[in-house]
């Protein structure tokens, strides 16, 4: 058994503790505590917290940094998608995962949600000292397209499922969006039972594509070739794209939900999955910045009993892949958000959302031993979590099943 210490440690499932310590043994946390109770010290990491690993529930390791193109006010969304297409035309994706997961774990995530055109992150994420569900992109409009990627999404999947009870690494399927996946695509995804992520009600154009079939989507799309005259939405509304007859037995991860109306709401809520499947929307508060959208829902959602979890999507469209970066600049931009409510988003809410909250997301005995180690501020704050949100210092230290994978202790 090891026993870490640190000034502070921050369970999420309790209050922060002062001058607390937490103890391992074969790679799950035995006890949590105040350290001057807890036996001998073997490291003490100093003027720290230790927090429970970050979950990133939503991103795309395999896309690659693109500079804003308006310096003096939000993007485009719609232009900035015509950019990524011709990013990912470059086929760099796969190199790109190895250097973005390695990333990921320097900023503390101990499990992410990776959504990935043709599975090419797998290897990257399987091969990393931390736990992830790598979602398989479907898409198309038009039916030759869509058996396309659907036949490429299913070969893969022959390939890297496992018979581990509890695997490391996990496959998933993502239906990209309304605007660029058929219904039928959505339907094939949800009777395989595995877990789900979507991109849904993201920006004003797409809601218009589903209303009226117009927009500046369906000219993006033309120009793209992928538009299709006999498409028709499963529903007018975003939430038809979970909520009709077998999406409804899927757990969903669903990306942004910007433009969410409160009348749907509703339907997100545990309460509404028929069967205990799991449903949440991973919010990525910089990339939101970045096009400029109306204030994102999520307090509201919080309160009528929807799981918001915290994602980073892209170095495409956000400056870094750090969870602890989005909660911070949330803090700034929301000061009515406790600390504690942030931490918990980025860590145990994404953790239930990938169905992995028996295992990670918090510190508890019998949970397994991953961890961040996050630099604090030499001062006193009356609520502890303002030393880990008002400050820029970094992740220190990353542990994964009681080995330190990041960090002068690894």
């Amino acid at each position: 058994m090891i026993t870490l210490a640190a000034r502070y440690v921050f369970p999420v499932e309790g209050p922060p503790i002062l001058d607390g310590a937490v103890s391992i043994a074969e790679g799950r946390i035995v006890r949590v505590g105040p350290a001057a109770t807890g036996g001998a010290i073997d490291l003490d990491l100093g003027n720290a917290a230790i927090t429970p690993g970050f979950v990133n529930a939503h991103t795309h390791l395999d896309l690659d940094p693109l500079e804003p193109a308006n310096a003096d006010g939000p993007e485009n969304e719609v232009e900035w998608l015509r950019r990524v297409v011709m990013s990912r035309r470059s086929g760099t994706g796969a190199e790109s995962a190895w250097t973005n997961v390695a990333a990921g774990i320097e900023a503390g995530t101990t499990l992410l949600a990776d959504t990935t055109s043709n599975g090419q992150s797998w290897e990257a994420v399987a091969a990393s000292p931390i736990r992830g569900v790598v979602f398989h992109e479907l898409i198309g409009l038009k039916r030759l397209r869509g058996m396309e990627t659907s036949g490429a999404a299913f070969e893969w999947l022959a390939t890297v499922k496992n018979d581990d009870p509890d695997p490391k690494t996990r496959p998933g399927l993502s239906p990209h969006a309304p605007y660029s996946t058929a219904g039928w695509l959505y339907q094939r995804a949800a009777i395989s039972k595995l877990p789900l992520s979507t991109h849904l009600a993201e920006m004003p154009e797409e809601l218009e594509l589903l209303e009226s079939r117009t927009g500046p989507l369906r000219r993006f799309l033309d120009d793209l070739g992928a538009w299709d005259d006999d498409w028709e939405p499963i529903g007018a509304r975003p939430a038809d794209y979970i909520r009709r007859g077998d999406l409804r037995q899927a757990d969903w991860i669903v990306a942004h939900g910007n433009y969410l109306d409160p009348s749907e709401f509703w339907q997100f809520r545990p309460e509404a999955a028929p069967q205990g499947q799991r449903v949440a929307i991973a919010y990525c508060p910089r990339t939101h910045a970045r096009f400029g959208h109306a204030p994102h829902p999520y307090r509201a959602m919080l309160e009528r009993g929807i799981v918001v979890c915290l994602g980073t999507d892209s170095l495409a469209s956000s400056p870094s892949l750090s969870i602890l970066d989005e909660i911070r600049y949330l803090h700034r931009i929301d000061g009515t958000a406790r600390g504690e409510l942030l931490l918990t988003m980025a860590t145990l809410f994404g953790a239930w959302a990938l169905r992995s909250d028996h295992i990670t997301g918090s510190l508890k005995a019998g949970k397994s031993a991953d961890l961040a180690v996050v630099s604090l501020p030499d001062r006193d704050e009356s609520d502890p979590h303002e030393l880990l949100l008002s400050s820029d210092l970094p992740v220190v230290g990353t542990m994964f099943r009681g080995e330190f994978v990041h960090g002068k202790w690894a």
